[in-house]
């Protein structure tokens, strides 16, 4: 083969590459667009024609890595066999290169707009909640008609089509490579191996300057909705599994405190010396039964005065006007078995699933069961689902639970989906199994309001249709960001907890009745929530010797069972907490994941981007470069992930698994 033939062949092949590369970036560039267009209600008032390209170029840096890597092989085999006169390794390798690009990117950005729907943001660690989750109900949600799957399924063909058409048909006809052919002057032939090379190497980095495309500049755009979009969904799958490995592992390094600095902070040679916390006394006659019900995916923002008129939570929101409602709340964490997890264990949650953990470590000392029997209650767990989801069973009985009672118990059908049974039938079962005559905590977990969203609403009574049947007062703070489905069974929830609480302050006139959602709900009946509005659940407190008030005390799920044991233990009980009684004097902070709120304001720390901040009085959120409570919540979530991960003695670095039970 002379030198001519031989560089057409190499520029033949060097075309398609190149083709291939540019494909890819307008793949994704379509993607993008067609992103921003499906959730363009989320845009925010600075999200104009300026902030949106500004969000393309960025995200043309991320994409252009991205077909880096899916090059390098074809590329590099056309270097390497060029020479040689073989170029069939780097063609076959560029076909399947090509095959698997449009098959896994296809999928890729369809998973990303379905998960983007659900969690309000491309992918995170929270993706990894799947492998610890009910595999079947996840399925059968997935399949559920707001999810679209067969609009996804049709999609997937017709792109998958489409782009080995365009691939194929652009080899047949040789566009790019007739426009290489003009590139013909002296030395163009090692210029053009040389500028070929400069650009792929640039392409890997997703820049043309010293600083690479990475997270932690992505953040371009004022609008919030619009850096979400800019990451790659390949490289936001990367950064998730590598935030999952950098918390999960447990022989990792803790993420949130160098290991000299945790020394320092934390010289005690057991971490119970440092959570040991003796009892004031009591404040109230003593409950003989405690109901401490996490509700499903129950947010604040229908509590408050402005959607009250919308009559989500008439019945919540009469047994808070009798209580104690704390209004300054946030949950542990993003996710039910992570904020159940943290009320049970009264551990907060560091980003590490404990449901797998529970022979790892020694059962927590700070365990609300194990405290609780101490006090003379027995311990019961309620749950709406089955036992093996996210292994609540044997976890629970690890922590020190004394019963456990599931949806199986109230006849093992489940008329709401495979998450679990309707919250009516839960609630007969607490009814049912809750002895009058013991002192009792019992833990109630409901599973209602969750997708697939299967509860026959208007069968219950729900009372609205369409958006006119809102009151005329609310409906301006409607635009679609929830279904009627979904305020639905929003508002079952609500029906079913008045139900109870009718009947079981009958039953248990000595009870004490406490109420928190489990995490932010991930839907709000407009596309443009504020931070508190996405972040806070409310905890409420009822019975017979609760004042009825308004406590704006900062608090959150790790300060709930030190509030009850303040209020019923003996003058000297010694107990374990993370958190702080809601009653105590001075309590001016509490923590959840990514965020800290303080009296009047809340602030969240994402990864890699500016501090958000909103004034709980006046709603009025800001950004900031850096934070002085970052440190403090960073060493608070070091203390945790250190107890989590490691176990309870501080004076050695791992913990030897022992063996499952």
């Amino acid at each position: 083969m002379d030198k001519n033939q031989k560089w057409k062949y190499f520029l033949k092949e060097l075309a398609n590459q190149i083709f291939f590369w540019f494909f890819g970036i307008i793949f994704f560039t379509l993607f993008r667009i067609v992103f921003i267009f499906l959730f363009r209600k989320q845009l925010g008032p600075s999200a104009d024609s300026t902030e949106i390209f500004k969000a393309l170029a960025s995200g043309f840096s991320f994409d252009a890595t991205v077909m880096g890597y899916f090059l390098i092989l074809p590329f590099l085999l056309l270097l390497v066999f060029a020479p040689f006169d073989t170029f069939r390794p780097a063609i076959i390798t560029r076909k399947i290169t090509q095959a698997l690009f449009v098959i896994l990117s296809t999928i890729i950005c369809i998973v990303t707009i379905g998960y983007f729907q659900e969690y309000h943001d491309q992918f995170n660690n929270f993706l990894f909640l799947s492998l610890y989750d009910d595999q079947k109900a996840v399925a059968k949600t997935l399949m559920a008609d707001e999810y679209h799957p067969l609009l996804n399924m049709l999609t997937f063909i017709v792109v998958i089509a489409t782009g080995i058409v365009i691939l194929i048909y652009s080899e047949k006809k040789d566009i790019t490579y007739r426009m290489l052919q003009k590139f013909n002057f002296k030395y163009s032939r090692p210029l053009l191996v040389f500028i070929s090379v400069a650009l792929f190497v640039c392409s890997l980095r997703g820049s043309f300057s010293t600083v690479p495309a990475i997270r932690k500049w992505a953040g371009v755009s004022k609008d919030a909705f619009l850096n979400k979009t800019i990451v790659n969904p390949f490289r936001s799958l990367k950064y998730a599994l590598e935030d999952f490995n950098e918390l999960n592992l447990l022989e990792g390094k803790n993420p949130y405190l160098a290991e000299s600095d945790f020394k320092a902070s934390f010289p005690e040679d057991q971490i119970t010396d440092i959570l040991r916390k003796t009892a004031g006394g009591p404040t109230i006659e003593k409950p003989k039964q405690i109901f401490l019900v996490v509700m499903e995916s129950y947010d604040s923002w229908p509590l408050m005065d402005k959607y009250l008129p919308f009559k989500l939570s008439s019945n919540l929101n009469r047994i808070a006007k009798n209580g104690t409602h704390f209004t300054d709340f946030l949950p542990a964490a993003n996710a039910t078995f992570d904020s159940f997890g943290a009320v049970v264990t009264d551990v907060p949650h560091c980003g590490v699933n404990i449901s797998q953990l529970g022979t790892v470590n020694e059962p927590f000392e700070t365990s609300i069961f194990r405290q609780f029997k101490k006090l003379g209650y027995e311990t019961n767990l309620y749950y709406g689902g089955f036992l093996s989801w996210e292994n609540i069973g044997e976890f629970c009985k690890y922590q020190g639970v004394d019963r456990i009672f599931s949806g199986v118990d109230a006849g093992g059908k489940s008329d709401s989906g495979d998450w679990g049974i309707e919250d009516e039938k839960l609630f007969g079962l607490v009814l049912k199994n809750t002895d009058p005559q013991k002192y009792s905590l019992n833990i109630i977990l409901t599973s209602s309001y969750h997708p697939p969203y299967a509860i026959d609403i208007y069968k219950k009574g729900f009372p609205y249709h369409s958006e006119e049947d809102f009151p005329v007062s609310v409906r301006k703070y409607y635009d679609g960001g929830m279904t009627m489905k979904e305020l639905g069974h929003l508002w079952y929830g609500d029906q079913a907890i008045g139900g109870f609480v009718d009947v079981a302050e009958k039953k248990y006139p000595d009870g004490l009745y406490c109420f928190t959602g489990d995490h932010f709900g991930r839907r709000f009946i407009n596309h443009n929530p504020n931070l508190y509005e996405k972040s806070s659940v409310p905890f409420i407190m009822y019975g017979k010797s609760i004042p009825k008030a308004i406590n704006r005390t900062p608090g959150g799920h790790v300060d709930i069972m030190p509030t009850l044991i303040e209020m019923i233990a003996p003058k000297g009980f010694q107990y374990y907490s993370f958190g702080t009684s809601l009653f105590a004097k001075g309590k001016n902070k509490a923590f959840g994941l990514d965020k800290m709120i303080v009296p009047n304001e809340i602030y969240y720390f994402p990864k890699d981007a500016k501090v958000e901040k909103i004034n709980l009085r006046t709603f009025t959120e800001s950004k900031l470069d850096k934070s002085a409570l970052k440190a403090e919540y960073d060493r608070y979530m070091a203390l945790t992930w250190q107890y989590t991960i490691k176990g309870n003695n501080l004076k050695k670095q791992t913990a030897k698994p022992k063996k499952s039970k």
